[in-house]
C-alpha cells in the first residue's frame, strides 16, 4: 500500500444520497402497497376500490422527484476529482434533502391518519372525500409546524454533518 490511500480520508456516498435512495424504496414499496391494494379491494370490495387507487399518482409523482434529488445527490455530481473532504455544497444538500424528506414525512403520516379517521367514522363511499377533506383541513391547520419541523430537521442535519467533518466547513470559508 502507498502511504498517501492510508492517509486520505474515505468519503463514500453523501448522506443526501442515501437518504434520497431510502426514500425511493419507501415509495416504491408503498407503490406496490396502494396497486395490491386496489386489485384486493377491486374484487372483494367494489364501492372501495377507488381507495386503494388515489395515492398512486401522486406516489409516482413523488417517486419520480426523488430519483431526480437522488441524481442530483450523488457523489460523481457534487464531488470534485480528488476531494477529500465534504464540501459546503454536500453539507447544503444534505440539509436540503433532510428537510424535504420531514416534510414528505409529515404529510404521509396525516394522510394516513385522516384516512383511519374517514375509515372509522363514515361508509366505504364517503370515505375518500371525507379522508380528503380532512387531510386538507389538517395541512392547513399544521402549516406553521410544518415549518418548524423542517427547519429543527434541517439543523440537526447541519450539526449532524458540520460534527462529521468539521474541518470541511471551516475549509470552506477559508477559501472564500
Amino acid at each position: 500500500m502507498n502511504s498517501t490511500s492510508t492517509t486520505q480520508p474515505v468519503l463514500g456516498e453523501p448522506d443526501a444520497h442515501i437518504m434520497m435512495r431510502r426514500a425511493k424504496t419507501t415509495v416504491r414499496w408503498l407503490l406496490i402497497v396502494a396497486l395490491v391494494s386496489t386489485i384486493v379491494m377491486f374484487l372483494f370490495v367494489r364501492p372501495a376500490a377507488y381507495l386503494g387507487a388515489i395515492p398512486i399518482p401522486i406516489l409516482f409523482v413523488i417517486d419520480v422527484v426523488l430519483g431526480l434529488l437522488e441524481r442530483q445527490s450523488r457523489a460523481t455530481a457534487i464531488r470534485e476529482p480528488g476531494q477529500q473532504s465534504i464540501s459546503k455544497k454536500e453539507i447544503e444538500l444534505d440539509v436540503q434533502d433532510a428537510g424535504i424528506l420531514t416534510g414528505l414525512g409529515i404529510v404521509f403520516l396525516l394522510a394516513v391518519g385522516t384516512f383511519i379517521i374517514a375509515a372509522a367514522l363514515f361508509d366505504w363511499p364517503l370515505v375518500g372525500a371525507v379522508a380528503t377533506a380532512g387531510f386538507l383541513l389538517a395541512v392547513l391547520i399544521n402549516i406553521p409546524y410544518l415549518y418548524l419541523f423542517v427547519q429543527e430537521a434541517e439543523r440537526d442535519e447541519r450539526e449532524k454533518v458540520t460534527h462529521q467533518a468539521p474541518e470541511a466547513a471551516d475549509s470552506e470559508e477559508m477559501h472564500r
